[in-house]
């Protein structure tokens, strides 16, 4: 055995035991950032054996092969511009254990454009660029929702005819989209209350869709976004009644009241006829206006009206015994005409509706009761004389 060749190689190794210096590395991967927009990111590169003549650099690519420097070491390299609260938009923070350093990039304010791969890598004096350690990171901007189609407010369609409501967002990740009626009714052709898709099909559309339609784009970063789009229908007018009957007491100065909601779209014209009895028993319609005898009225803004209704009333001023007979609610509109409701008017023996007059510390019972005495007497004393 050769002793002076294995003294060389001890004396060797000792010498690179004690005057050599191992390789600097990254030791860690970069775990992946998931923040929101307008938030902070924090991503950490942990290398050891940073001698000097190393240099730590966080690079943001613009491609996966290169990017623009952002820092050396602890200094930020590319123009830092402070973003909000006096912080900056870029900082390095150096943490050190044993022969352990991390250098973990923060970037504030994020915008959806600092989203993409950040590389960490080892500079080392005298080495090419290909030889250097590196590690690549993803940062996730998370933005929310925000529907690009807003281009239409209003949609119109005659009943009976086809179309579709159209929705597209942008966001990260990918918004789900859903229509739904603002009044919670169910969506047109039998899609139940919810619809989860950009376009929402209206086939065959008919009166009862009309309404407010709502498509809200979520992507779980708050807020969400909505748009509403307002279906308008065209339909020929329908009159209903609230009472098809109404009674009052004629020659007393009591008011009468008809009322008739009416829906159709275009709005409907609405008039109001009466009928009166010929002697000869024939009858024509006569048309009633506004004067001493009618006052004609229409509401719009009731709880109790739904989307494209209107109440109209007719009230008959001191009636009449000639007042009583039958009274018709006529509405028409280009789609439709003589959509006709009937109400009779007759007659009964005391005053009827809330606006009938009261007497202090008698009702009209109690008055009925009063007259009847009173005409009991007066004919019992007749008899006796």
């Amino acid at each position: 055995m050769n002793w002076g060749i294995i003294a060389a190689l001890g004396l060797l190794f000792t010498f690179n035991t004690v005057n050599g210096q191992l390789d600097p590395e990254i030791v860690d991967e970069i775990i992946p950032e998931i923040t929101s927009q307008g938030g902070e990111a924090k991503l950490n590169c942990t290398v050891v054996n940073k001698q000097s003549g190393h240099t730590v650099h966080w690079t943001f690519m613009d491609s996966y092969a290169g990017g623009d420097i952002i820092s050396n070491d602890k200094d930020i390299f590319i123009t830092n511009p402070e973003c909000k609260e006096g912080k900056k938009k870029y900082e390095v923070i150096v943490n050190k254990f044993n022969q352990r350093e991390t250098y973990m990039l923060k970037i504030n304010c994020l915008e959806f454009v600092d989203y993409g791969y950040y590389k960490c890598y080892i500079q080392i004096r005298g080495d090419s660029s290909a030889s250097w350690p590196s590690k690549i990171g993803y940062l996730v901007v998370q933005v929310p929702p925000t529907i690009t189609s807003k281009n239409v407010a209003v949609k119109q369609l005659d009943e009976g005819q086809s179309g579709f409501l159209q929705c597209e967002a942008t966001g990260v990740p990918k918004p789900n989209i859903t229509w739904v009626r603002s009044d919670g009714g169910m969506l047109p052709g039998g899609m139940g209350a919810l619809w989860n898709s950009t376009i929402l099909p209206l086939n065959n559309i008919t009166k009862d869709n009309r309404g407010l339609y709502k498509c809200v784009a979520d992507n779980q970063v708050r807020p969400p976004d909505v748009y509403l789009v307002a279906l308008q229908v065209f339909f020929k007018p329908e009159t209903k009644a609230v009472q098809d009957t109404v009674g009052q007491a004629q020659n007393r100065q009591f008011d009468a009241k008809l009322e008739c909601r009416v829906s159709g779209y275009p709005e409907a014209e609405v008039v109001w006829h009466r009928e009166p009895t010929k002697s000869n028993g024939a009858t024509q319609l006569e048309q009633l206006n506004d004067n001493e005898k009618y006052d004609i009225s229409k509401q719009i803004a009731t709880t109790t009206l739904r989307f494209q209704e209107s109440w109209y009333t007719l009230r008959i001023k001191n009636v009449e015994a000639n007042d009583y007979t039958k009274y018709f609610c006529i509405a028409q509109n280009r789609i439709g005409r003589n959509a006709t409701t009937m109400i009779t008017l007759f007659e009964t023996m005391e005053c009827q509706g809330a606006n009938c007059p009261t007497y202090e510390g008698l009702g009209a019972s109690a008055i009925s009761v009063s007259l009847l005495a009173t005409i009991s007497v007066v004919t019992l004393a007749k008899l006796l004389l």
